[in-house]
């Protein structure tokens, strides 16, 4: 049996862009496995993957989301070695033969020194660096030389992107690493064709805070196109449970829809003019640009819409977008720029489209991550 740990539950539809690498991945006939989800927070009650829950440590609530949560992270080292007999029981009891392990926190230290101990070969999952998500964790020290010593260590290891799997050879020694992200079952034949006086702006997943600025400033300027084409049906819709800014009473209109699976989220594409893809401009969110990709990027590219890219130019994402002219490309947040570079976009939104299934067909379709992601783990077995 094979053990999936990461500290996220496999059985949410709103938990982020990796739990929807792990559950596509995990679409497809696979040897007996448990997932082991060590978040403190309760795991949802419907179930389709099995799983159990191990916390690494208690839950403290509110406090998780305040300025406290550094000071929080101390007890991940306190309770690390009451977590690591917890595991070491697990593993034995279910007769854990090999560890998939998602390297995005301090579990990282734990998991890799109870592999060693009980000699149970692991790969990684390496979707973000480590070095962005430990900036505010007093621990980050020891995560990042875990990273290090995990990296040299596995038996093999699964980057999100290009970039971070040449970026962690570069840091912590060359080795051979394998790109496996989110992928699509299939993509649409041609072009959607939306009404001529439309845009429909579509955003969907999790709306993270760093994306505030971005929206508020989408929204002001498309109060300008709105101005200069007021016979245009401009709307946005947001399927992303809440949103973190207030919306004015005189902005477009603006509808937040929960969050929903796949399927719904496909649904809602059909009808979407432009599908909205914002990256953070903040200067310390520099590396989660650099090295991660979007997988709502991934979802948009094979819908038959155009994408409009919002964000620093030297993202990974951007630069894909842009190599394959996948994307209308705006690295502004003046309003007045935005709304002429929308414009330029509704205009062009067919031919762009056209390049974006061309890049989803190339690299990233569903059954090709899972056979990149298989093929190793199988042969380890």
């Amino acid at each position: 049996m094979i053990a999936f740990i990461q500290n996220m539950s496999l059985n949410s539809h709103n938990q982020g862009g990796s739990a929807k690498i792990f559950q596509s991945l995990l679409d497809i006939d696979h040897p007996a496995l448990l997932s082991v989800n060590t978040n403190p927070a309760s795991s949802p009650v419907t179930r389709t993957i099995s799983e159990i829950q191990l916390p690494l440590r208690p839950y403290f609530g509110r406090l998780e989301h305040t300025r406290l949560h550094g000071f929080i992270g101390l007890l991940d080292g306190l309770f690390g070695p009451r977590f690591e007999q917890r595991l070491r029981r697990v593993l034995r009891d279910f007769k854990i033969r090999l560890i998939h392990l998602h390297a995005n926190a301090y579990t990282l230290l734990p998991v890799i020194r109870v592999a060693a101990d009980l000699h149970i070969p692991y790969f990684l999952s390496i979707h973000d660096d480590l070095e962005y998500l430990s900036r505010n964790h007093l621990l980050r020290k020891a995560m990042l030389a875990g990273m290090a010593r995990a990296w040299r260590s596995a038996k093999g290891v699964f980057a999100g992107s290009d970039e971070i799997g040449q970026e962690y050879s570069r840091r912590y020694g060359a080795r051979e690493y394998r790109f496996v992200t989110d992928g699509l079952r299939d993509v649409a034949g041609a072009p959607r064709q939306s009404p001529e006086k439309s845009l429909r702006l579509y955003f969907m997943g999790l709306f993270h805070n760093t994306y505030a600025q971005n929206l508020r400033a989408a929204l002001d300027a498309l109060k300008i196109v709105r101005s200069q084409r007021p016979d245009w049906d401009i709307c946005v819709t947001c399927r992303c449970g809440r949103l973190s800014i207030p919306i004015h009473h005189d902005d477009v209109p603006v509808t937040v829809l929960p969050f929903a699976a796949q399927a719904e989220v496909e649904k809602d594409m059909l009808t979407a003019g432009l599908l909205y893809q914002p990256m953070p401009f903040q200067e310390y969110a520099r590396a989660f640009n650099r090295f991660s990709l979007s997988i709502k990027m991934i979802n948009y590219l094979g819908s038959g819409s155009m994408i409009f890219y919002h964000g620093p130019e030297d993202a990974a994402a951007c630069k894909l977008l842009r190599s394959y002219k996948a994307a209308a490309i705006c690295a502004t947040l003046n309003p007045e720029e935005i709304a002429k570079q929308l414009l330029d976009a509704v205009a062009s939104r067919t031919s762009i489209a056209e390049n974006a299934l061309a890049l989803a067909r190339s690299q990233f379709m569903l059954v090709d991550h899972q056979r990149r992601f298989w093929q190793p783990i199988l042969a380890a077995l």
